[in-house]
């Protein structure tokens, strides 16, 4: 099964896992990835390896929450995502703009509440925005919401339904943390490859 970043990240690694892969040991049964970002590295060793102890960090909660809202309710998510991406596509540019921030400010309306009984809802929007806003940037103002632009993106892929479903299947073992990178140090030892 290939599974592969199903967001776009600043700074992802999807192309230089070529030399990436040089670095890696022959065998990994232990996987630490402090700061997971958009998870080149962690879906490349996970399909390479398939390590029996697998931690991912990130200081990002709600990127820790699409993670974890994939592994745990992906078929939620897919019919949510499908339902976005058959109204995005059927409007019009100037539709779509109006479509976009107004799911922008329900995502910061979420992010907001903190209610984890809606975190499928915001794990769904956060997606949809890194998918139609200006180049994929996830960017915050000083208050911590979201305030990236509409990219006027005509059809984008919103819902990659068998990716989705790769990724899900993948991260069945993985624990996840939110916070500072030293929080893995407990979970790290002489048996462990760490991509930082």
């Amino acid at each position: 099964m290939v599974a592969k970043p199903f967001i776009k990240w600043v700074g992802g690694k999807s192309q230089l896992l070529e030399e990436i892969r040089e670095k890696y040991p022959s065998k990994i049964e232990k996987y630490c990835e402090p700061f997971v970002g958009g998870g080149a590295v962690l879906f490349d060793v996970l399909s390479k390896f398939q390590p029996k102890e697998i931690v991912i960090n990130d200081i990002n909660k709600e990127l820790i929450n699409t993670y974890s809202q994939i592994k745990n309710y992906c078929s939620e998510m897919i019919l949510q995502l499908s339902e976005l991406q058959s109204k995005y596509k059927n409007h019009s540019l100037e539709e779509n703009k109006v479509f976009f921030y107004e799911k922008r400010t329900r995502y910061n309306e979420l992010k907001v509440n903190g209610n984890e009984a809606e975190n499928l809802e915001k794990a769904v929007l956060f997606i949809f925005l890194n998918k139609t806003c200006f180049n994929g940037l996830y960017r915050v103002n000083s208050k911590g919401l979201f305030n990236g632009p509409f990219n006027n993106a005509k059809n984008p892929l919103l819902c990659d339904e068998e990716n989705l479903k790769a990724c899900s299947e993948m991260l069945k073992n993985v624990e996840m943390k939110v916070g500072d990178y030293k929080e893995c140090k407990s979970f790290i030892d002489d048996k462990t490859f760490v991509y930082i």
